[in-house]
């Protein structure tokens, strides 16, 4: 849990002039994913040493997109994007990124934000992971599953917006009581 039990955990959502404030994020999301997948293709670090992420905009300017800004009391401490594409016509969301900054991981920001995204928008949801992120999939499986009380299946796929590299899929559903 947190250092300091009385901090709030906030989930916010973001609007247009957060754009470059999550774009900014994105670059040490990048950063530390390169920490499980630096030495797949297209994980190489870039020459300037400025780690990129692919433009988010979309998540502001199409309906069926939701980013959202995670703060720990007023402190900005990553964010959430969610969409509706998932590999299956039956998914209803899915986890497009998510990522905490380091200060704050391993202390229960990520599973509470995760819970509450679940909790807000119920539905078919899935979950896509690199094999290689490590940590990352050890906090979905026990995120997802302490969620769905372990109703949830968990399968490799081959994704169509990336080709080289397949994913660990995880489809489980959200109620609006899920605890």
């Amino acid at each position: 849990m947190l250092k300091t039990p009385e901090a709030k955990i906030h989930l916010v959502a973001a609007d247009l002039n957060d754009y470059p404030r999550l774009q900014n994020l994105a670059r040490f999301y990048v950063y530390d994913m390169s920490r499980y997948c630096g030495f797949l293709p297209g994980w190489d670090c870039p020459e300037n040493g400025l780690y990129e992420c692919y433009d988010c905009k979309k998540y502001f300017t199409e309906k069926e997109r939701y980013p959202f800004l995670i703060r720990v009391d007023k402190e900005l401490a990553g964010f959430v994007l969610i969409n509706k594409v998932g590999t299956t016509p039956t998914v209803d969301w899915n986890v497009g990124e998510f990522f905490v900054i380091a200060k704050f991981q391993r202390q229960g920001v990520g599973q509470q934000i995760a819970k509450r995204i679940w909790q807000q928008f119920s539905g078919n949801w899935e979950v896509a992971v690199i094999p290689q992120n490590e940590r990352g999939l050890n906090f979905w499986r026990n995120t997802i599953g302490e969620f769905s009380k372990n109703q949830f299946s968990e399968t490799v796929k081959q994704v169509s917006y990336d080709l080289t590299n397949p994913r660990i899929i995880f489809h489980f559903i959200a109620h609006e009581r899920n605890e």
